[in-house]
């Protein structure tokens, strides 16, 4: 759903970014903001060097360097999507989300059901909790959790349960919550007797874990069993409803996304206990397909936080059946899949017991590529028979079809030309590729486009844009190639309000070549000028809206009303910071001037050469 800039904005003020990192973290003040030690996982520190800015609603880590708003905190955290992130944050504030300009009662409706049976899901998810809490240690369920080697915390993390085998115990709970049985039941979790009036329990007797939503809300629920049983399955999930489509849910997700980011790479496994006990062994950058298999939803999420995927399948005829499935679909949302099965079928739990977790991180890092994996199983018994190679080259077909980086696409022509003992082109031919051709060059939907950098002939007084593009992936405004000098400059600028009117009255924006800064210090001159109070809260927003959002916080290792502020220090740094970048203005518009002199001589441009270097030695003097 898109959302307005104002419901945006409207979402953001009612929110605090302290209250909202506090839940992670020990926040204490200092200065003018607040320090605290770093919540994100990779970076584990004694002494606090975490930031917040309660007036900016921005954070920093002096640290790791990452930096950001309430919408990147959540989406880096948790995982969350950036519409995600608005309707929890709006959610959290009691913000009505807007209806659609075009009314719809159906739609209307569909919606208020659907949070209904979210809550319904959360009395269960509750219920299912007090109910492990409450049994004794000699129980089954809980001897069962010991021999997993579960911890509290573990337990705490995903919600664990326990269903009783008791035909109605939910059922009475939830009538007892004033819960229509019709609404709990389309819900999925419990079912009208047929024989007589009434329902019962869909889940009994079974070790309980909550499926969650990015948002962290429980939608459905997987129970797995405790003694086997022949007329039922290991493992029962809940069947789809309103608020639960298998295929677009990853298990764990919203525990284990800050993890994945941090380690850059997700490892996908099947069930539940497979993740569980991972993160219990301290892999937690993993999700859980729930048994089922991979889909374009599932790849479309995974790219939100990595393109480095690891999928351990099971070594039997399955699993690799599993693994075939998964390949176009991984490589078709522009991921870089690895595969790995372990030896003897055993699951993750049982290999992490018997050689540890750092034997299995080790496994993982030398993981091959799903599609050299797959391709390897494809030619075994291969002969290289011509028919072996045509039939094999239709297989390889669809897969070299949905690769949309054509490097990656290239590499795997050549590896399996090679391998097959067949030229590159014949294989080329073979497969449907005529030619090849640059990077995302083809006009297909769905690739990112190369953008390009103005071309347009440099006008004599004004300095020539760095080569750079004016916005990066995403209609985010760059900053990459921005000089020291530059950076320094914004960073100073968007610090305080002093500052920038120190800023103003220099009347250096003209000076500043790099276009991102530029940009930037623009659309911070206008709202310095229309809403001070909005000044206050402009990097917040500047956040969401550069490649490089770290860049906008380099002059802050000392805030101001801090015991270590100098304040005529910074004023120094400030001005040196200006005359920094008026003297790179002016060598780089004397050498742009120089170069066309070289082409066509000119006296007018000769004096705006040298008056540039005059410019510059009065600068030094200064």
């Amino acid at each position: 759903m898109r959302f307005s800039q104002d419901f945006i904005e409207k979402v953001s003020e009612a929110n605090n970014l302290v209250d909202l990192i506090s839940q992670y973290t020990q926040l204490k003040p200092s200065g003018s903001g607040l320090m605290g030690r770093c919540p994100f996982p990779d970076h584990v520190e004694k002494t606090a060097s975490f930031s917040v800015s309660e007036t900016k609603q921005v954070y920093h880590c002096f640290g790791c360097h990452k930096s950001g708003n309430l919408f990147s905190f959540l989406r880096d955290y948790q995982g969350m999507s950036f519409p995600e992130a608005v309707e929890y944050l709006a959610n959290r504030a009691s913000i009505p989300i807007p209806a659609p300009e075009k009314e719809d009662p159906a739609r209307d409706q569909a919606a208020d059901k659907k949070k209904l049976l979210l809550k319904v899901n959360k009395l269960a998810a509750d219920y299912f909790s007090e109910q492990l809490k409450r049994v004794p240690h000699d129980h089954p369920v809980k001897k069962y959790i010991a021999s997993r080697g579960l911890s509290q915390e573990v337990i705490d993390t995903f919600g664990i349960g326990y269903a009783h085998p008791e035909w109605d115990g939910l059922e009475r709970y939830l009538v007892s919550k004033n819960v229509p049985m019709s609404l709990a039941e389309e819900a999925r979790l419990v079912k009208a007797r047929q024989s007589k009036s009434g329902y019962f329990d869909l889940f009994r007797d079974r070790l309980m874990f909550p499926i969650s939503s990015a948002m962290g809300e429980p939608i459905a629920f997987g129970g797995r069993y405790l003694e086997k049983k022949e007329t039922e399955p290991k493992y029962l999930n809940s069947p789809e409803t309103p608020v639960f489509v298998k295929g677009k849910v990853l298990y764990g997700l919203s525990q284990t996304a800050r993890y994945i980011r941090s380690e850059d790479m997700a490892l996908i496994v099947e069930g539940y206990m497979d993740l569980v006990s991972l993160y219990q062994a301290g892999i937690r950058n993993s999700v859980a397909t729930m048994g089922t298999a991979l889909t374009p939803d599932h790849g479309k999420m995974l790219k939100r936080m990595t393109k480095n995927v690891v999928a351990l399948f099971d070594g039997d005829s399955a699993g690799m059946e599993a693994a075939e499935r998964s390949l176009p679909i991984l490589l078709a949302a522009d991921l870089y899949p690895k595969g790995l099965t372990l030896p003897n079928n055993m699951d993750p739990d049982d290999y992490v017991k018997k050689y540890g977790a750092e034997a299995l991180k080790v496994e993982l890092d030398r993981a091959p590529d799903l599609f050299v994996m797959i391709l390897a199983r494809w030619m075994e018994g291969y002969r290289g028979d011509a028919s072996e190679k045509v039939k094999l080259a239709d297989k390889l077909k669809p897969l070299y079809e949905v690769i949309p980086d054509l490097r990656l696409r290239d590499l795997y022509l050549a590896e399996a030309a090679q391998k097959m003992g067949v030229t590159l082109p014949w294989l080329r031919q073979a497969v449907g590729l005529q030619s090849s051709g640059p990077v995302y060059s083809q006009n297909k939907q769905g690739l990112s486009r190369t953008v390009q950098p103005n071309q347009s002939a440099p006008v004599a007084n004004q300095v020539a844009p760095q080569a750079v593009s004016d916005t990066a992936e995403g209609g985010k405004i760059s900053l990459k190639g921005a000089s020291k000098a530059e950076v320094l400059l914004l960073g100073l600028v968007l610090k305080s309000r002093a500052n920038f009117e120190q800023f103003e009255s220099e009347k250096l924006l003209e000076n500043v070549a790099h276009t991102g800064v530029k940009k930037i210090l623009e659309k911070a001159t206008d709202v310095y000028r229309q809403d001070l109070n909005k000044f206050d809260k402009l990097t917040s927003l500047l956040v969401s809206y550069v490649d490089l959002p770290e860049l906008l916080f380099v002059a802050e290792p000392t805030p101001e009303g801090d015991p270590g502020f100098d304040e005529e220090a910074e004023a120094k740094l400030l001005r040196d910071c200006f005359k920094r970048v008026r003297d790179n203005f002016q060598r780089e518009k004397a050498k742009q001037l120089t170069q066309e002199l070289k082409s066509e001589f000119s006296s007018e441009k000769l004096e705006q050469i040298m008056k540039a270097h005059r410019d510059r030695l009065s600068l030094n003097k200064g």
